[in-house]
């Protein structure tokens, strides 16, 4: 274990916070003084520390700034998953619709997997669900430039706004010719 100098000891006492009634150090240099992994060196390895000494009751050795930015990143990264399955699942029911010449196993398995997915995401975090319709607006810009290079098809075939709506979208619907 490394000694911590008396500077640095001020230091993580001039940043702490109280947790529980123990003073805890917000900045990863409690973490480096411990030997643990930074933040910044392997956030993998970070947060499984970070884990493992929450549950422990361990809270002096908690990275609060790096914590709390995590957290607030689960929101996002949530909300991008759903978007990323939007846009797949709605270029693919575009070309479903607009080059039903090509249709295949592949694009209705594509489908099915997204909307799979989609259901998930919502079910796990329903608290997305009202995120929908905007999300679909940004999604559907995407999937529109997409299904376009894909198929080939002029720009113009597809239309703006979004031609599919949210039911028919998340349902076992498909597009017809």
């Amino acid at each position: 274990m490394q000694d911590i100098s008396q500077g640095d000891m001020a230091m993580i006492t001039a940043s702490g916070i109280l947790i529980g009634g123990r003073q805890t150090a917000m900045a990863s240099k409690v973490k480096h003084a411990r030997g643990g992994t930074s933040y910044e060196t392997d956030v993998v390895a970070w947060a499984e520390g970070q884990a493992e000494a929450l549950r422990a009751g361990r809270f002096d050795e908690l990275d609060l700034e790096n914590l709390a930015e995590e957290i607030a990143d689960v929101s996002r990264r949530e909300a991008d998953a759903l978007e990323s399955h939007l846009e797949t699942l709605v270029m693919h029911l575009l070309k479903w619709r607009y080059d039903p010449d090509h249709r295949s196993r592949s694009w209705e398995g594509t489908i099915r997997v997204a909307r799979h997915k989609l259901a998930k995401l919502l079910r796990d975090s329903p608290s997305l669900r009202p995120r929908l319709p905007a999300l679909l607006e940004d999604a559907y810009a995407a999937a529109r430039i997409r299904a376009g290079v894909e198929t080939g098809l002029p720009e113009e075939t597809l239309p703006v706004p979004c031609p599919f709506t949210l039911g028919q979208i998340t349902s076992d619907w498909l597009p017809e010719d």
